[in-house]
């Protein structure tokens, strides 16, 4: 497991636009990134031919193959500018210390920083991204999902959207559930658990299990604490916002880990390995045939249809089952964003990047071919995007979505992830587990 590190923020001086994108007209920014008809700002190319930029360094969160919208986005920004994206597949848990390693060594390595939960606020007040103010204003902040606010550090900006995961959705086997007697997908947690139970299989008669009846992540670098807040949330309450502070030892997240518990002990309905799980490895499962229904992001759906799944035709969606009918149906909105590098030497052509990449076209390319949700609002308008079988599912979540960031969050989820992977292991009792964790969490919070 990485270890937790723990960032020193700097102080951050934001004064007057920076030299390098005074000359570009930015504004008026809603015309150009609220329409199929995307535009790049003016004096733009100017700026990026002035600077001799060719090409640009961008990480990404794993291997590009699995990208395939960002790909295109970067074939058609290269289109437009003539400059070529070259993107660094790294896996999540090697990201942090790669980059950290560049920052503090004030490289020009990279140019496009990939941001999620775990390293945004800290990169931000360590003084190593950019800020965008500029790019940003009342109107052009509208056109996104209300979540999207929760980017903002200290009244500044300092990226723009790429995609927003939409973390909960229910993907099941239609033959499974027809076989062990179910014409439709659980609803509520008590009908999810029955059949969890029932689908959990020993075909052979050899004593293993051959089919699962879920799988949830366990481990990662946020996976096992986003499945605890996902799950709390549906009990009505947010581990990182009760009251302002972050609390995950609440009576509703410890009942959370109870059920867990019980999934991988005592029902036997998950294999033992969950505690290590990430989505990769939950998604891959599904994909083999092994398991009859996970909670999994969006994204695994143009997985599990793609024309060499060996599932694509038999696996259906839904919404995920509520805690108890009529319950809270709150989602988490999984937050990745892009960022300009403060040691770039080609920060016009980056900034031009994230303009573009938070338009109507690119946000469609996440959604409609990638099957990510996204915060650009309008662009679920476009035909592309209503196409997609999910559609409906997207739209309703989009109503009740929380969208948190803050400082060291990503320290915070590791102490999470361990003191819950002591409570599956049943090291700890899930009430010790996790106040054991909320030590962890407010001596985090205090560095």
């Amino acid at each position: 497991m990485k270890r937790i590190v723990v960032f020193v923020a700097a102080v951050i001086c934001i004064g007057a636009m920076s030299a390098f994108a005074a000359d570009i007209q930015w504004s008026p920014i809603a015309p150009r990134v609220s329409t199929p008809e995307y535009t790049l700002p003016g004096g733009l190319l100017d700026a990026i031919k002035a600077d001799g930029t060719t090409e640009l360094t961008a990480y990404n969160w794993g291997d590009m193959k699995y990208d395939p919208a960002t790909a295109l986005n970067g074939t058609d920004y290269e289109a437009m500018t003539g400059v070529k994206i070259n993107f660094i597949g790294t896996p999540d848990e090697q990201m942090q210390p790669k980059l950290q390693a560049l920052f503090i060594a004030k490289s020009p390595a990279v140019d496009i920083v990939p941001l999620d939960e775990t390293i945004y606020v800290n990169f931000a007040k360590a003084g190593w991204l950019e800020p965008v103010d500029f790019l940003w204003d009342d109107d052009t902040m509208a056109l996104y999902a209300p979540g999207l606010q929760g980017s903002i550090i200290d009244g500044h900006h300092y990226s723009t959207p790429q995609v927003g995961r939409i973390v909960d959705l229910l993907y099941y086997r239609p033959s499974m559930l027809k076989e062990a007697g179910y014409d439709a997908p659980p609803t509520t947690w008590a009908e999810f658990d029955e059949m969890a139970k029932k689908l959990t299989v020993d075909k052979d008669g050899d004593g293993t299990i051959d089919q699962w009846g879920y799988a949830f992540r366990g481990g990662g670098v946020l996976d096992g604490a986003l499945t605890l807040k996902a799950g709390s949330l549906l009990l009505g309450i947010n581990p990182d916002d009760v009251e302002g502070k972050k609390i995950w030892n609440t009576p509703e997240t410890v009942s959370y880990v109870e059920r867990l518990v019980k999934m991988r002990n005592e029902w036997k309905v998950v294999p033992e390995g969950v505690t290590a799980y990430q989505h990769g490895d939950v998604a891959d499962l599904f994909l083999s045939g092994n398991v009859a229904m996970v909670i999994d992001p969006t994204y695994l759906y143009a997985r599990c249809a793609a024309d060499d799944s060996p599932i694509k035709d038999d696996f259906a969606v839904a919404p995920q089952p509520l805690a108890k009918e009529g319950g809270p149906k709150t989602m988490i909105m999984h937050w990745n964003g892009w960022a300009v590098s403060k040691f770039s030497q080609h920060k016009a052509a980056a900034l031009g990047w994230l303009d573009w990449y938070r338009s109507w076209p690119a946000q469609v390319h996440e959604f409609a071919m990638e099957n990510n949700d996204v915060f650009h609002l309008a662009s679920y308008q476009d035909p592309k995007s209503q196409e997609v079988p999910y559609f409906a599912i997207v739209q309703e979540a989009m109503k009740d979505t929380v969208v948190n960031l803050y400082l060291n969050q990503g320290a915070v989820y590791k102490a999470v992830i361990q003191e819950l992977q002591n409570a599956l292991t049943e090291q700890k009792s899930a009430q010790q587990a996790m106040d054991d964790a909320q030590k962890k969490v407010d001596s985090v919070l205090k560095q």
